[in-house]
């Protein structure tokens, strides 16, 4: 595996989890976030982020983390292997919320870690599972010969941490 994408909801654990496995497997990650936007208000346009990501799928390996669903094709001609943090909505409903409030108290701020929750973005997650998960499973069907791995609990991502 040298080339790896890692999606999933909002608050499913994808950027923690890209990072843990980017330190076991070193191999450097790319946060999609982190290329989109340019600053708390503002994102690139889609030509600009394309041209970004294009950049980063041409190198040797790499970790991808994030969803930007019209960019998972794309991603998936140059991916080896998926990994999709498919957990229950009220999971990361209460991961966004710790991050939120979290971030609040100690005024530190991360990618994922919005200065207000915007009440579009809670139903965004909320609806995630029900909106966006036959979307990903029609992409990837079309793409059977790539490696997928569905977790589905904290368990099963503990449990692949290890076989790392």
């Amino acid at each position: 595996m040298q080339k790896i994408l890692v999606i999933g909801s909002p608050g499913s654990g994808k950027s923690t989890f890209a990072v843990q496995l980017s330190k076991q497997l070193d191999l450097p990650v790319i946060h999609l976030d982190k290329l989109n936007w340019i600053d708390d208000k503002n994102t690139l346009n889609p030509a600009g982020f394309d041209e970004l990501l294009e950049k980063v799928l041409k190198k040797d390996s790499w970790i991808i983390d994030g969803n930007y669903s019209r960019t998972l094709s794309k991603r998936l001609d140059y991916a080896d292997t998926v990994i999709w943090l498919d957990l229950p909505k009220t999971i990361c409903i209460y991961r966004i919320w710790k991050r939120y409030i979290k971030g609040k108290m100690t005024k530190s701020r991360t990618y994922g870690n919005p200065i207000k929750l915007e009440p579009g973005f809670v139903k965004f997650v909320w609806n995630f599972n029900h909106t966006n998960r036959p979307i990903i499973l029609k992409i990837l069907n079309e793409n059977k010969h790539k490696k997928v791995i569905i977790l589905k609990n904290q368990f099963e991502i503990e449990e692949i941490k290890k076989q790392f």
